[in-house]
């Protein structure tokens, strides 16, 4: 990729010149952040507790992006935050809380 910059910067001489570039797109990206932002809503009603949601949520990430399958389908431009998101809506992923004993 770099080398049609520096060719073209060569046959000018080796003066500098401008080169552009096109802007990305923000419409999709903001499109990704409301989808996100829907996804924790609903996944939000699956596990009320703010804390518990985050940390299921982080571990299921973890494990995605060592190599697990997606229990659910998945779009390439889908976050590995947004497939969790979706296994907790869709029911697949499942926590236990554990009470702390007392007994040292």
């Amino acid at each position: 990729m770099l080398t049609p910059i520096l060719s073209s910067f060569v046959r000018n001489g080796g003066e500098p010149s401008i080169v552009q570039f096109q802007a990305p797109a923000t419409v999709a990206l903001r499109s990704l952040r409301n989808m996100t932002a829907q996804l924790l809503q609903e996944a939000a009603q699956v596990i009320p507790n703010q804390q518990v949601l985050i940390n299921v949520v982080s571990k299921r990430v973890r494990q995605l992006g060592l190599g697990h399958r997606p229990m659910v389908e998945s779009t390439p431009r889908m976050s590995l935050m947004d497939i969790a998101l979706k296994e907790i809506i869709a029911g697949k992923l499942a926590y236990e809380a554990v009470e702390a004993s007392d007994e040292e």
